[in-house]
């Protein structure tokens, strides 16, 4: 036999859910476990807030393709050669170090290429 318990929760939101909207809440709150629900909602509303403020990060892909789109054989060497320069300067945008070990990847296959 098992037991199963109750709890109810009340919420002030700011607008009216939904009946969909109402019926996903209930069930990601009935079929997950709290500490997951509130993880997904700590990262929802650190993204939001982000966004609200306008300094929320594109993707990585976006990032990368802008920041090595039209970079030339000797633009690439060049900030391979300052490459602690360079590092500073994607740390103060903001960009982690998976991204920009992505860009300087990009950046050594470019500067390999033969000018044109």
């Amino acid at each position: 036999m098992k037991l199963v318990h109750n709890h109810k929760i009340e919420l002030s939101l700011t607008k009216m859910p939904t009946d969909i909207q109402l019926k996903k809440l209930k069930e990601y709150l009935r079929e997950m476990p709290v500490e997951e629900v509130l993880s997904g909602l700590k990262f929802a509303k650190n993204r939001w807030t982000a966004k609200d403020a306008g300094v929320l990060k594109v993707g990585r892909k976006s990032i990368i393709k802008k920041e090595v789109h039209s970079v030339t054989t000797e633009q690439a060497q060049w900030r391979l050669k300052n490459w602690k320069m360079m590092i500073a300067n994607y740390r103060r945008r903001g960009y982690s170090y998976p991204t920009i070990s992505r860009i300087k990847k990009i950046l050594i296959q470019k500067s390999r290429k033969k000018s044109k």
